[in-house]
């Protein structure tokens, strides 16, 4: 923990009172952040201030107490406190709150701490079809894993130079990519047309990956895209979990019992969502072509 004091302390900023308690070179209580840090080693030689003064130290009623500027950096500092109202002893006492996007905090938010330190990439387009409101955790790590297609299919694990079969272990017949176990399989075709059907929508198949993220972004109102997001995600959780049963030597499960298991995960996530308002009609629209 003591390694993360220099990450903390950018978080920390001192409102002076009557400067007692502000220590000049390591709170920051001016715009250049602390002074220790802004100086160098040098700091306490340019303005003669010790290394433990207080803001109180370095002021009188007549003013500030620094020594003639010599540098660049001890020039800048005394142009700021120009314009800095002198502590004195008749104010109140320094205080201190915790800083996060240019925002004082009344109270610590480890939230608000993490947006402002977590590294930001550029916001990606399919994001919101993974991580929407609403969604199942594993349903959506899985749609998050399938998406980078970094699952381990058979055909992957042969390009790392693995000597297996790369035969799609659900039908036996094609190479197992993740387009084939999800899109293409004929075990896969059967309930997607299912699913479709039970949407309201003709029977449609997707051949790409592509085709099944469009699909989500279509606007239509007889089936929100919430409800489309968490059928795909149940259908390729089901999915998986199928191959890798197969894979392991289990006995095999027939579509439509999967699609019972996939309708029953639907039907108890809408339920267990139900007062929000995104989920509030979900359940008449899932059961109205059952």
């Amino acid at each position: 923990l003591l390694k993360l004091r220099p990450l903390a302390e950018r978080f920390i900023t001192c409102t002076l009172g009557n400067g007692d308690k502000a220590s000049f070179w390591f709170d920051s209580w001016c715009v250049l952040g602390p002074l220790k840090r802004y100086f160098g080693p040098s700091g306490p030689m340019q303005t003669g201030m010790e290394i433990d003064s207080k803001v109180a130290d370095a002021c009188s009623d007549a003013g500030w107490l620094l020594r003639p500027a010599r540098s660049q950096e001890a020039e800048e500092l005394q142009i700021l406190l120009s314009s800095v109202p002198l502590p004195s002893h008749s104010q109140s006492p320094d205080t201190y709150s915790w800083r996060a996007n240019d925002t004082d905090m009344e109270s610590y938010s480890t939230k608000l701490t993490w947006e402002s330190l977590r590294p930001r990439g550029e916001k990606q387009d399919w994001a919101g079809k993974v991580w929407f409101k609403g969604h199942v955790p594993s349903h959506a790590f899985m749609m998050w894993v399938a998406h980078l297609d970094r699952l381990p299919t058979r055909s992957r694990l042969a390009s790392w130079g693995l000597q297996i079969d790369t035969c799609c272990c659900v039908c036996n017949h094609f190479h197992e990519t993740r387009d084939h176990v999800f899109l293409r399989c004929e075990y896969a075709e059967r309930i997607w047309k299912m699913a479709i059907r039970r949407l309201g929508y003709r029977p449609v198949l997707f051949h790409t990956w592509d085709a099944v993220l469009a699909w989500i972004d279509m606007r239509v109102r007889h089936c929100p895209s919430t409800l489309r997001n968490l059928t795909v995600q149940a259908i390729l959780y089901r999915l998986w979990r199928e191959r890798n049963q197969r894979l392991h030597n289990a006995s095999p499960t027939p579509p439509q019992i999967s699609f019972k298991e996939i309708d029953r995960q639907i039907r108890n996530t809408i339920l267990a969502r139900k007062h929000r308002w995104k989920f509030k009609n979900l359940m008449q629209i899932w059961l109205t072509h059952g």
